[in-house]
């Protein structure tokens, strides 16, 4: 194997791509760097774990993968939507299901429980405080909120977020059980 140590001076990104471009055409197959201080072996394996171009610090036939961080991230859970961390239950049948909507949203209004197929009513001047959708569940059926019939029917379970664009404090979610 051949390794080139090119020079590049970094104008723009244009030649930063063409530099990297440079280094890997010049590098070939086979050839794996290490932060750890690992060596390349002459078959174009590296470190103990290593297939082709692998070694322990990922690559093909690595301990790990480049994606790694990102599927770490992927598995998390989800943090609280829109700041509700527990929710005021309304799943009895003669629970009130209504939802004032002004400012300031009080906080028994914020965070709701019900249960899949029951509805909730926001009651208020949507002119001033529109109603929309924002975070959590997808679909989400507050997304097709409707002033004029201002009752939402919450059919699978899951947990819808809605706000007012025109109101950034007012925001909350549905938690459907």
């Amino acid at each position: 194997m051949v390794r080139a140590i090119v020079p590049v001076v970094l104008v723009n990104s244009a030649i930063a791509m063409a530099a990297v471009v440079a280094v890997v055409a010049i590098g070939g197959a086979g050839c794996s760097s290490s932060s750890s201080g690992g060596t390349s072996g002459t078959s174009g394996t590296s470190g103990s774990s290593g297939g082709d171009g692998g070694g322990s610090s990922g690559g093909e036939g690595g301990s790990s993968d480049a994606g790694g961080a990102a599927d770490a991230a992927d598995a998390a859970p989800a943090g609280p939507v829109n700041g509700c961390k527990t929710f005021d239950d309304r799943t009895g049948a003669s629970a009130s299901r209504t939802i004032a909507w002004m400012f300031p949203l009080a906080a028994k209004d914020r965070c709701i429980a019900i249960k899949a197929g029951q509805s909730v009513t926001w009651s208020g001047d949507f002119t001033m405080y529109r109603v929309g959708a924002s975070g959590g569940d997808s679909p989400n059926p507050i997304a097709g909120f409707d002033p004029m019939t201002p009752t939402v029917t919450f059919p699978k379970a899951g947990t819808y977020g809605f706000e007012s664009p025109d109101a950034p404090a007012l925001v909350g979610a549905i938690e459907v059980q």
